[in-house]
């Protein structure tokens, strides 16, 4: 069963004053309409509700960014909401794929070159700082913005939007350039001796 939806008193005009940056008026709108955005969209496509949370407030960032631009429809402002949640959560499914795999394929070049720890907790910490020293070392040699968003990305796991806001740019242009380092990663690697196979394959 659909959600029943009103749409808020006058909201053709608390949209406008809001457009015009009237804080209340925004409130207004998110009030109304994030409760159902989150229940009957996100949560069904997403099935995480930590993952609806992010792409809710995702939502009402870009609204609030570009209300401005919203036409007035008899339907109101919720179907424009609507669309942009949905693709909120699209593009986070098909980062998350991305994400998986690159993390998987990068896992597995950690683990394989880590083969070796022995079950000596001493040699295994001396084996550990080694292993970090070799994966920082192959980091030295590559383009610093590569090196930063992998070290942001893939071995810090910080989230998508902060990455992209720490090296000022898009996030669809992160999503690229986190392609490329790896890539870039895994060429070094090989020119050490050091085999990143693992990452070939999802890469290459």
């Amino acid at each position: 069963m659909g959600p029943i939806r009103k749409q808020i008193p006058n909201e053709r005009e608390v949209i406008a004053r809001a457009a015009r940056g009237d804080r209340r008026a925004f409130e207004k709108i998110y009030r109304a309409y994030a409760p159902i955005l989150y229940s009957y969209v996100l949560v069904p496509m997403l099935g995480d509700h930590d993952d609806a949370h992010d792409c809710l407030r995702n939502t009402f960032l870009s609204a609030h960014k570009h209300l401005a631009n919203f036409k007035w429809q008899p339907s109101g402002i919720y179907p424009w909401l609507k669309t942009m949640a949905k693709n909120k959560a699209r593009d986070l499914l098909r980062a998350s794929g991305r994400r998986q795999r690159l993390r998987g394929a990068f896992g597995e070049y950690l683990e394989d070159a880590n083969s070796t720890v022995t079950h000596n907790p001493a040699e295994e910490e001396l084996q550990r700082a080694g292993l970090r020293a070799r994966i920082e070392g192959v980091l030295e040699t590559l383009n610093p913005r590569y090196a930063a968003v992998l070290r942001m990305r893939l071995l810090e796991d910080r989230d998508r939007d902060d990455c992209a806001e720490a090296l000022g740019v898009k996030v669809g242009t992160l999503d690229v350039l986190l392609y490329r380092a790896c890539k870039s990663f895994r060429k070094a690697c090989e020119k050490q001796g050091l085999g990143a196979q693992a990452l070939t394959a999802e890469l290459a």
